[in-house]
């Protein structure tokens, strides 16, 4: 190499080193190295997670009521260790008379119904009284046949031998 190369080189290597140098931090004809290494560092944050939460609504409880104005009484009992909201509506679940509250082996009575009318039940864990609903391993059924709002009536949430209402799965309402 002659000195007139050398010194060309030399005076190139120097503009780019001079040229990396400045303060506005960017770099004017500089191109990364095959072995630059740029160190990150990753900071990663946990939340922890929510509490298993197992609300239970008070047992006889009316939680939601609209129009139980009728003579009819509904008497339920729950052998099951499960908790239910029991529904009862003259149509849709979703506007019902009434629901009540009826923990696992517990009785209640609902008092004042009005009409034929339909029995919804809604079983699962942890109670949400805001969204009037479980929220955790839900299940929705319905007895088939209509009761009638001039009697008295007993319902049993359990299968039982001899049993002569019989149920059905419904969508979640």
């Amino acid at each position: 190499m002659s000195n007139r190369q050398w010194y060309a080189a030399s005076a190139i290597a120097v503009a780019v080193l001079v040229a990396g140098c400045g303060s506005s931090g960017e770099s004017v004809g500089a191109a990364p190295t095959s072995g630059s290494a740029k160190a990150t560092t990753t900071v990663r944050t946990t939340t922890p997670a929510p509490p298993v939460l197992n609300r239970r609504g008070e047992n006889g409880a009316v939680v939601q009521q609209d129009g139980l104005v009728g003579a009819g009484k509904l008497d339920i009992v729950n052998g099951n260790s499960d908790d239910f909201a029991v529904v009862v509506t003259n149509g849709d679940p979703k506007k019902p008379q009434a629901t009540i509250y009826v923990q696992g082996n517990s009785s209640a009575t609902l008092n004042g119904i009005d009409g034929t009318y339909y029995v919804y039940l809604k079983t699962g864990k942890d109670w949400d009284q805001a969204a009037l609903g479980f929220t955790r391993e839900r299940e929705f059924q319905k007895f088939d046949d209509a009761f009638d709002g001039d009697s008295d009536w007993e319902i049993t949430l359990q299968p039982s031998i001899g049993g002569n209402a019989s149920t059905s799965d419904v969508p979640s309402f």
